[in-house]
């Protein structure tokens, strides 16, 4: 479709390793399933790599609003959509679309949907604040990092593998938003300390977690990406007393049925999987091999 050349090289590309990401967080969908998984994540990484070659390079908000708003056209809750794709990165999701909604509910359209929009928007959100040469403070970053990283884009999918949903009253439940945030910044707080080279140093990127730490405190590089080490370990915690105590507790004030209770264990399953994988991938890819800030290099014999 077009896709990746508007977005990257093939070198770049390769670097990702987005199929070892996608089989590991993945190993038990279907083929079918699991090429849907693969083909969602290239879109949101495509879209990802095109705003720093086009519109983060150019400073060129105007141009990323008018792309980001037109993509709610392609991801109709109801009926289909009779927009005409201009972009490679309409036409992929338009495609994505109609592959992943069939047999999904009128809530989960919506919810991806969303989710999906909130993605698309936190790269304009970043792009603002390369243009004002702005670094966020800790708590909005946190809270608008979650968005960017697609973080309840990984739940909808999560859902569609694992053929359940969350139950609407767990969903908007205080333990399960807590679980939401816990598990994106699992995956963020990581990948920024990775990615703080590539990013803040060779894209002038000003959103990375290790850079809004280091300003926020007044310290080094090296010693924020050593906080956020800790601070990542205290949301591992959190998670799983959230998952394990906390969630069940909400299932039995809930009086959850078994249905409910099966998808809601089903879709944990996979996301569980998830965390497990995106932390080897983003360990191992050729993406994030620079050395990262707070490595301790390994002595030589």
């Amino acid at each position: 479709m077009g896709l990746l050349p508007v977005a990257a090289d093939p070198d770049e590309w390769a670097a990702i390793g987005l199929a070892d990401c996608t089989a590991w967080c993945y190993p038990g969908a279907a083929e079918d399933e699991l090429f849907l998984a693969y083909h969602l994540y290239a879109w949101m990484f495509a879209l990802d790599l095109l705003f720093p070659r086009t519109f983060k390079a150019e400073r060129d908000l105007a141009g990323a609003r008018a792309l980001v708003d037109r993509l709610s056209l392609f991801m109709p809750v109801d009926g289909i959509s009779y927009a005409i794709p201009k972009h490679p990165i309409e036409r992929s999701l338009a495609d994505l679309w109609t592959r992943m909604t069939p047999t999904r509910s009128r809530d989960w359209k919506r919810n991806m949907r969303n989710a999906v929009l909130e993605y698309a928007d936190g790269q304009c959100w970043e792009l603002e604040c390369m243009c004002g040469g702005r670094v966020p403070d800790p708590a909005e970053y946190l809270v608008r990092r979650r968005g960017s990283f697609g973080g309840y884009v990984g739940l909808s999918l999560a859902e569609h593998v694992a053929a359940a949903e969350v139950p609407a009253r767990v969903r908007l439940s205080r333990p399960f938003r807590a679980l939401m945030d816990a598990w994106t910044d699992l995956q963020t707080l990581y990948n920024d300390v990775r990615s703080y080279r590539r990013e803040v140093e060779h894209e002038d990127e000003t959103c990375n977690f290790v850079l809004v730490y280091a300003r926020f405190l007044d310290t080094s590089v090296d010693e924020a990406a050593t906080l956020i080490t800790r601070l990542r370990a205290a949301r591992q915690t959190e998670y799983e007393d959230l998952e394990n105590v906390q969630l069940p507790a909400l299932c039995e004030r809930l009086q959850l049925n078994g249905s409910d209770r099966e998808q809601l264990a089903a879709v944990l399953d996979v996301m569980r999987c998830h965390l497990a994988a995106v932390d080897v991938w983003t360990t191992i890819a050729e993406r994030y091999r620079a050395p990262a800030p707070g490595d301790v290099p390994t002595p030589r014999p």
